[in-house]
């Protein structure tokens, strides 16, 4: 066992012998080195840069209603927003903003078209102040008496809606509802709160001014 590990610590390291790649005994070498050469380094891409989208700003009640198309309004029938539409008016805006005069000579009766564009025009020009609230819903206000924000914010849900009842079942309020339901007490809620808001604000900014 002695001269056995003895003769194991004499033996001088062997030096490695220089292999040659191109000899037949050494083909299998020769292909896996000719692979590894060609095979391509990978290159580093470069990352998209992510741009951060800045926020659209959203329009407000007033600027979408008054964009908004007069039959998408409720406020005429179909027949009458293309009437109006060939003399020029398409969006409620342009209703409110047309000269009344040179309109109503556009039209059979001017007598009657005063009154029914003015009509038109007071009950944009309402819902325009009341978030929530679409032209039709102010021309329903307005044939009970309800024509400002002041006023409507003194209002309370239940008694605004009682009257809006009665209306429904007089002739004009048949007339004008065209068997469409009334605004929920929910609805009329929201409208008396907006309101009230508005004319906080109003009186915050006139009290500032001054």
């Amino acid at each position: 066992m002695l001269k056995s590990f003895l003769k194991l610590l004499s033996r001088t390291p062997e030096h490695p012998v220089p292999v040659d790649p191109r000899s037949p005994e050494n083909a299998l070498l020769a292909a896996y080195l000719n692979q590894t050469q060609r095979k391509p380094g990978r290159t580093q891409t470069s990352k998209p840069q992510m741009i951060a989208a800045h926020p659209v700003p959203q329009a407000s009640h007033r600027e979408r209603l008054l964009s908004m198309r007069l039959e998408h309004t409720k406020l005429c029938s179909e027949s009458r927003a293309a009437r109006f539409r060939e003399f020029g008016i398409d969006t409620a805006g342009d209703l409110v903003t047309a000269d009344l005069r040179k309109l109503v000579e556009k039209f059979p009766s001017p007598r009657k078209a005063v009154r029914v564009i003015k009509r038109y025009r007071q009950a944009i020009r309402l819902s325009a102040k009341v978030p929530g609230m679409m032209p039709y819903d102010a021309l329903l206000l307005i044939s009970i008496h309800r024509r400002s924000v002041r006023g409507l914010a003194m209002e309370t849900p239940m008694t605004l809606y009682r009257d809006l009842q009665r209306y429904a079942e007089s002739t004009p309020g048949r007339k004008l509802l065209r068997g469409r339901r009334l605004p929920s007490v929910k609805r009329i809620r929201r409208w008396i709160t907006a309101s009230a808001s508005e004319l906080r604000d109003s009186r915050t900014i006139y009290a500032n001014a001054a």
